[in-house]
């Protein structure tokens, strides 16, 4: 079996890919930039316009102030940043198609799709988050890494329910091996007042340490599991993992073999080919890097790789 690579192994592979491998696939896009970045900036600013025509309206055509028009300026903001975002997210893809394989390479054995995830039941039947109905999928990567399977999943997931539409989670979904083996369901949520279950078949279960009770609900259909599975020190790398990803609540799965993680948050995670800077910046690429091996090393953090406890 090949020798797994270090972190700084890793980092060192990139950084060269990026000058000799990234850099010359992506020179040639610059001029395309520059007029996506044109025609783009024409879109929102017509729209941005639009939104100060209207909201001056009323003060010359006094009838156009009716309960109707008076959201529409609203909505042409909207638009203008939506429309941006459209640009930037249909250049990014283009590239990313160019260049993923090379960034994934550095990894080991890693690959990168967009867009569609045929693995995504998972997510709704461990109840890692609350129910949902529709989903957008943005990157994905799947592979092995330190033998330990994975899929690294950036999406948004909603929920519809007659007129009204809101997103449930968005964010980052992390599915990986378990060195346990169990044949359970149990579930770590924040904590909520009422103790409300996701599921009939799992309830709610008061672990002992009094700290963790209060930060964290849990919910199982197999109390022994549960507590073979949460250790004293899972509880504390859950803790701390909050910090080291820099979000305020965090969620996660034992499901039959599969520990889920989801990392909420409203960042576009893994975003490169800002319209406003050159096409060979680095330092978006260097940023990308870190958010892909930051979710590498809970393996590590976990101790996901090795024979042990938790």
């Amino acid at each position: 079996m090949a020798t797994e690579k270090t972190y700084t192994q890793m980092r060192k592979e990139f950084y060269d890919s990026f000058e000799k491998k990234i850099v010359p696939k992506i020179k040639p896009f610059e001029a395309e930039r520059k007029k996506t970045r044109a025609l783009a900036t024409r879109v929102s600013a017509g729209f941005v316009l639009l939104s100060i025509i209207l909201s001056l309206a009323p003060l010359f055509v006094p009838f156009t102030s009716s309960d109707n028009n008076s959201n529409l300026p609203m909505l042409c903001l909207v638009l203008a940043w939506l429309s941006w975002y459209f640009f930037k997210k249909n250049f990014e893809n283009k590239i990313k198609k160019q260049i993923m394989p090379i960034v994934c390479a550095c990894f080991g054995n890693l690959k990168w799709s967009e867009g569609s995830y045929p693995g995504g039941h998972v997510f709704k039947d461990s109840y890692v988050i609350p129910r949902y109905n529709s989903v957008s999928y943005d990157d994905i990567f799947q592979g092995v890494y330190k033998d330990v399977h994975l899929d690294i999943v950036e999406g948004r997931f909603t929920y519809k329910s007659g007129k009204n539409k809101s997103t449930v989670f968005q964010g980052i979904l992390v599915k990986l091996d378990m060195n346990k083996k169990f044949n359970s369901h149990t579930i770590i949520k924040p904590d909520s007042m009422l103790h409300m279950s996701p599921s009939r078949s799992l309830k709610h279960t008061v672990l002992e340490d009094v700290k963790f009770e209060k930060n964290y609900d849990v919910f199982t259909n197999d109390p022994v599991d549960a507590r073979y599975l949460i250790t004293p020190s899972f509880m504390v790398r859950l803790n701390n993992m909050k910090t080291a990803f820099g979000v305020n609540k965090v969620s996660c799965a034992f499901h039959y073999n599969k520990l889920i993680i989801a990392l909420p948050t409203n960042k576009d995670v893994f975003s490169i080919c800002s319209l406003v800077k050159p096409i060979d910046d680095s330092k978006q690429y260097y940023i990308m890097y870190e958010e892909i091996v930051s979710i590498l090393k809970l393996i590590d953090y976990f101790k996901l790789n090795q024979n042990i406890g938790l």
